[in-house]
């Protein structure tokens, strides 16, 4: 599993050393919505929610595929080769193992005074 997302990385950086070559794309798709205010989980089989990550050439920040509006997102990868992206903006955090296996949180806790968490469970793969 290590070794899928440290081909990813290493990909990633040969990216940013070749001239002329498109940023990777990572296509997440969550097929598991858990909401924190109602402590429920609701599961199907087509995606409750899903976007694409367009990684930068030096692999240090992502943006959500065609949403040019919001900065860059910082980037970084754990010891065990997980991929972490944190979008201050939202905020969220997508995290991404080396099985392609995703999380995606909305760590919004309190909106006009409700909670507002959730987390979406899926899969995220290099376009391509």
């Amino acid at each position: 599993m290590k070794l899928l997302l440290s081909l990813l990385a290493l990909s990633m950086a040969q990216c940013a050393m070749a001239e002329n070559v498109p940023a990777q794309i990572l296509d997440c798709a969550f097929v598991q919505e858990c909401d924190a205010a109602s402590a429920t989980c609701t599961t199907g089989s087509e995606p409750r929610l899903s976007f694409a990550l367009v990684m930068s050439e030096d692999g240090e920040t992502a943006r959500y595929e065609n949403n040019t509006a919001n900065p860059p997102m910082p980037v970084s990868f754990t010891n065990d080769g997980v991929l972490v992206a944190f979008d201050p903006s939202g905020p969220t955090m997508t995290t991404v193992g080396a099985n392609g296996i995703a999380v995606h949180s909305s760590n919004l806790i309190v909106l006009a005074h409700n909670i507002r968490a959730a987390q979406w469970t899926g899969t995220c793969h290099p376009r391509g």
